[in-house]
């Protein structure tokens, strides 16, 4: 099956998960939501099933989610996305739960969760590297910046 916009993978081309390294301190903030790692594991699973099965995107979404940038390192690019991530334990719907922004290097098959955030925090303040910048799409396009200054993918 070929690829076409960037999503479709043949069974041999799955992504690989990275783990939690990025959203540590996401994940911690975030502790009353006990199964919020566990959730995010959950939820690249189904997106490997979605992306593996061919499933025909819609005219309006992508499988991968809500494309929000792309960034070049010295020696690939990263494919920038965010999704609405159910929590199981408290139950919460997606529309209530988490948001997950996430990158995807297609050269090295890669899965990396660089942010997550509960859908309460949106339009708030999120502090990185000594600087407040707001949960929204300008902000988020500043604080993958600021992750990917602060750790080498």
């Amino acid at each position: 099956m070929r690829r076409q916009r960037d999503y479709w993978l043949m069974s041999g081309e799955i992504l690989d998960y990275v783990g939690t390294a990025f959203i540590k301190n996401d994940l911690r903030r975030l502790k009353k939501w006990s199964s919020l790692g566990q959730d995010i594991y959950n939820n690249y699973k189904i997106l490997i099933g979605k992306l593996t099965d061919g499933l025909l995107p819609s005219i309006f979404t992508s499988p991968l989610g809500d494309f929000i940038t792309e960034k070049k390192t010295e020696s690939t690019t990263i494919y920038f996305y965010k999704i609405r991530v159910g929590i199981s334990s408290p139950k919460l719907s997606p529309s209530n739960g988490a948001r997950l922004i996430y990158g995807v290097i297609w050269e090295q098959r890669k899965f990396v969760p660089i942010l997550v955030y509960g859908a309460f925090e949106e339009g708030k303040y999120y502090s990185i590297n000594n600087k407040k910048l707001i949960l929204r799409k300008s902000g988020l396009i500043k604080i993958i910046d600021e992750k990917l200054k602060s750790v080498q993918i």
